[in-house]
């Protein structure tokens, strides 16, 4: 594949950086001018209320950065707050994915030489420490282990820059490198070499959650500000002092310093195409040795990217609990292409960007409703970016990625996201990608049953899809057949638009009415979504809770995840009145993964996001800004269990940047937001060279909305276009403690007489 076919014009790597700088504006306070002090990177690594862990990693980290540098705890999956034992620092991470993947290259600082490798020695190179001896800040990572010894990182973008303090004492400084340990289930192949200062291998690995079947592989350079004293390599038949290279799954090596050295500065850069060039990444971003330097760059770096949204007022938690959010929604999906440009593509070969930036971890499934809207209005150039990731992904993998890990596709969940993401991406602004290519690709997943990514089929099950307009139950599958079904529709809709717009009409009414076949799986004797089987009948059994058919949900879920056409799915449900009834019964309680599994909202999973909002259609916007504000008090904070959920790349805090911005992208495919009451009484959003202020005077006290002006103009419903709103320069929201019961008009929905 020629990246460089579609002969767009995108910035360099600097370029693409320098896209972060924000625009002064004056009159701000002083509180949003450090916005990155305001971030808490512990958020999510503990245990939530609804006993379910984030999965983040509180590890130095720059936008969308590649070197992702943390501590990694003996877990599955990256560290745990509770957890009081490092086994290392590891390299590469993603963020709260429930499952484990890299973690690659491990660096243990330990007292004394090792006496055995760690592959004979399970558990004996692992440490303690205390949270009182940690902290973490975007860009920057620091702790005080119970050895004594004290660990401080900090990041560029493909590099990062390390210093290892010791306690005084006779014992031997010792930096262990363990290939043979990372967060997934094991290693497949590991490679070192020692030549004094200077260390470089690779780690073969993947699987991502154990069963999955991608692969990767990654590169890395590393350097000593000082020679060692003595220094080895290991594999699974030992130790072996002075060897200069090691390999196997077990591979590892070791560099120790003399007892009189009381501090080791280490440099490491990464590359997934040689380690060649991770030296030339590590080269080109970190010249000195000086971290507080580079620490102070992240700082800078991270201020640009969180300054595109400012905002005052509120509580100092709610300020926190709103940084943290837009942190965590801006480190996926990671820069992949090195200094040069160079990557390695889907078809395992080395490519050249030709100036742009390749990027990859998207989990799909997951950001297609919430975060990469968030992005291709903050960020275009970066979204564009991205968006031509996913193309020339397909070109070189044969179709659109499922689950984009490194270069390769887990295949995790299911439906087809990247059509999603690219109609989203394009709809909310980021238009820099070969916006005919995406199509091409989504146009070819949505009706070829062959089309494949990597090893994965895009979309499973679409002969029955398109001969019966649903995908059967089977079984032998358990793959949760209704909710594929409803994610091939939300699919098929987003394409429609897209192609819409691109004149392509036979496509667009093709796919609008495939989209509305929703209705095949609605039982409206139940007035509920429900699998079918091949003959056609509901499958038996039938409870709003039942999870049978569905993937991570049940049916009372399920049922509402129709979002372009909300009106006929209240009709449906017996109208206005019964849908208000049956959202009230969703919102009393939270589904609880632990123990109140029932028919109840699911903030911690994906198909739920959007529910909140659907009042704005049954003419009960006043009960979405209640819904909304519940949720954000009971179940986000900014302590380390203040995320409901998984963090899933950026998904769940994705969520509650908009729901606390008062705005919500709603319908994937479509350029606009529908809306709920601000929790700040000043937000200004810098959307790509433009200023929008939004007011909303006595927030957050006063929850209800009473009246909304754009630009002076009263709005008539609970919807902004996107190109409209990306116009404007002013959003005022009316306050008052007291509802207000006026419906106001619907926002759109899209019903099978839309054209």
């Amino acid at each position: 594949m020629n990246t460089a076919k579609a002969k767009l014009k995108r910035s360099t790597l600097s370029s693409c950086l320098l896209a972060f700088m924000v625009i002064p504006i004056a009159g701000f306070p002083q509180t949003t001018e450090d916005p990155a002090a305001l971030v808490n990177p512990f958020v999510g690594t503990g245990t939530s209320s609804l006993h379910d862990n984030a999965y983040t990693t509180p590890g130095a980290v720059r936008p969308f950065g590649l070197l992702y540098w943390s501590p990694d705890t003996p877990d599955i999956v990256n560290y745990h707050y509770e957890h009081p034992v490092i086994y290392g620092f590891s390299l590469t991470h993603i963020s709260g994915s429930g499952c484990g993947l890299f973690g690659d290259v491990p660096i243990f600082p330990m007292l004394g030489a090792p006496v055995k490798s760690p592959s004979a020695a399970p558990g004996a190179y692992e440490v303690g420490f205390n949270h009182s001896g940690e902290r973490a800040e975007p860009g920057y990572y620091e702790v005080r282990l119970d050895s004594g010894i004290e660990v401080r990182l900090a990041v560029q973008m493909r590099s990062g820059i390390a210093e290892f303090r010791f306690p005084p004492g006779k014992a031997s400084r010792t930096l262990l490198i363990d290939l043979g340990r990372n967060l997934t289930p094991k290693v497949n192949q590991a490679e070192i070499q020692i030549r004094n200062r200077t260390v470089t291998g690779s780690v073969s690995s993947g699987e991502f959650c154990g069963f999955l079947h991608n692969h990767y592989r990654v590169y890395f350079a590393l350097e000593t500000d000082q020679a060692p004293e003595a220094y080895g390599t290991f594999d699974e038949t030992g130790l072996v002092a002075g060897s200069h290279a090691a390999g196997g799954p077990h591979a590892g090596g070791y560099l120790s310093f003399g007892s009189s050295v009381r501090t080791v500065r280490a440099k490491v850069g990464i590359s997934f195409v040689s380690a060649v060039n991770a030296e030339a990444n590590l080269r080109s971003e970190i010249g000195s040795w000086d971290l507080d330097g580079v620490r102070r760059d992240a700082r800078v770096a991270w201020n640009n990217a969180l300054g595109r949204v400012r905002v005052s007022g509120g509580t100092d938690e709610d300020r926190k609990v709103f940084y943290t959010a837009l942190y965590h929604s801006l480190l996926h999906p990671s820069v992949f292409s090195d200094v040069n440009g160079e990557y390695i593509g889907f078809d395992g070969k080395a490519h050249t960007t030709g100036g742009r930036t390749q990027y990859a971890n998207f989990s799909g499934w997951d950001i297609y409703r919430s975060q990469v809207q968030l992005l291709a209005m903050l960020f275009p150039e970066v979204a564009s970016d991205m968006a031509q990731s996913l193309v020339v992904d397909a070109e070189q993998g044969g179709g659109l990625p499922i689950w984009v890990a490194a270069n390769d596709d887990c295949g995790a969940m299911v439906g087809d996201p990247s059509a999603c993401i690219l109609a989203s991406m394009y709809a909310f602004g980021a238009r820099g990608f070969d916006v005919k290519a995406a199509l091409t690709a989504m146009l070819r997943g949505a009706n070829d049953p062959r089309a494949h990514s990597r090893q994965y089929l895009e979309r499973p099950d679409l002969e029955d899809y398109l001969r019966l307009g649903y995908v059967v139950e089977r079984a032998e599958s358990g793959h949760g057949a209704a909710s594929v079904t409803l994610e091939y529709e939300n699919a098929d809709f987003a394409i429609s638009r897209l192609a819409a717009v691109l004149g392509d009409l036979t496509s667009a009414r093709a796919l609008f009415a495939r989209s509305a076949q929703w209705r095949k799986l609605f039982d409206p004797e139940t007035r509920y979504i429900r699998p079918r089987g091949a003959d056609g009948s509901f499958l038996s059994g039938f409870t709003p809770a039942n999870e049978t058919g569905f993937v991570e949900g049940n049916s009372a879920q399920y049922t509402w995840m129709i979002p372009y056409d909300l009106a006929a799915v209240i009709a449906a449900v017996g109208g206005p009145e019964e849908a208000r009834e049956r959202l009230d019964s969703y919102f009393s309680q939270y589904y609880d993964v632990a123990k109140d599994r029932g028919p109840y909202f699911w903030i911690g999973n994906e198909p739920s996001f959007g529910d909140p909002w659907i009042y704005n259609w049954s003419g009960h916007p006043w009960r979405t800004q209640e819904v909304v504000r519940k949720t954000l008090r009971d179940l986000f904070s900014a302590q380390p269990g203040g995320l409901p959920g998984n963090d899933d790349l950026g998904a769940t805090p994705s969520w509650a940047v908009f729901a606390q911005l008062g705005l919500y992208p709603e319908i994937p495919g479509v350029g606009g937001v529908t809306l709920n009451s601000p929790m700040f009484p000043e937000i200004t959003l810098q959307l790509g060279q433009r200023v929008v202020r939004i007011t909303a005077a006595g927030a957050p006290s006063k929850l209800y909305v009473q009246s909304v002006r754009l630009d002076g103009e009263p709005l008539r419903n609970w919807w902004i276009d996107w190109e409209r709103l990306s116009k404007a320069s002013g959003l005022d929201f009316t306050l008052s403690a007291e509802p207000n019961h006026d419906p106001g008009l619907p926002p759109p929905s899209f019903g099978p007489t839309e054209r």
